[in-house]
């Protein structure tokens, strides 16, 4: 509730004319300080007031610029890392890496996809030639051998390395969906012939987007260095 004070003001000026009403001078300039300290406390919590209604808008004010100079800190980050200073692999380089490793495990398993038979040494007779191709297709099952599987699990290892260390290139499911693929082609899910496995790459190369390869728009004769007509 407001107060008047000119009313004061009024009696403190009519008793300022004489020396005898000192005591009401006095009394009447503490009425004014409580008077304006009144006001100084109502002032202060209206602005408090004001401050809790726009607390939300000014916290928002004060974290924009600072979301904002990270992003551009990480962008410049990340194109002085990649481009300038190649320390780093870039998207495209880091799937063309996984690319070529599953390249190799295709070259190693399609060089062990029912293979040929040694010929028999040219020292033994007709039977004995005859029972050697029966004893090595008995033994033959279309797996890999103790050597070739050491190398497969070298090459499953580099992916799996890869897709750790590099998991911020990938999405969630890829990673997910890729080491289940990984998981089959080693043999942890059961025991797989070097046909199923030679299928489960298929399936990777048709499932997985990023183990496709980008056409450049580039004619094939350009690059290789055709001949002119």
């Amino acid at each position: 509730q407001r107060m008047d004070i000119s009313l004061v003001e009024q009696v403190k000026e009519e008793n300022m004319k004489t020396i005898y009403e000192l005591n009401s001078v006095v009394r009447m300039s503490f009425i004014e300080m409580q008077f304006i300290k009144k006001e100084m406390m109502n002032a202060m919590y209206a602005m408090d007031q004001m401050m809790m209604s726009n607390e939300i808008n000014m916290n928002l004010a004060a974290v924009t610029p600072t979301v904002i100079l990270l992003y551009t800190v990480r962008s410049l980050f990340r194109y002085f890392w990649y481009a300038l200073l190649q320390i780093g692999k870039s998207k495209e380089e880091t799937y063309a890496e996984f690319r070529k490793i599953l390249l190799n495990v295709e070259r190693l398993l399609v060089m062990r996809d029912c293979p040929p038979s040694a010929p028999p040494p040219m020292h033994l007779n007709e039977c004995e030639k005859d029972e050697l191709l029966d004893i090595r297709t008995m033994d033959d099952r279309n797996v890999l051998s103790a050597d070739d599987l050491g190398m497969l699990m070298l090459h499953i290892h580099s992916c799996r390395n890869m897709l750790w260390q590099e998991r911020h290139r990938f999405t969630t499911k890829d990673v997910r969906e890729v080491a289940e693929d990984l998981a089959e082609l080693a043999g942890e899910r059961g025991p797989v012939s070097v046909k199923q496995q030679l299928q489960i790459l298929g399936r990777m190369y048709r499932t997985h987007a990023f183990m496709k390869v980008v056409s450049t728009g580039i004619p094939f004769d350009k690059v290789i260095g055709g001949p002119d007509y």
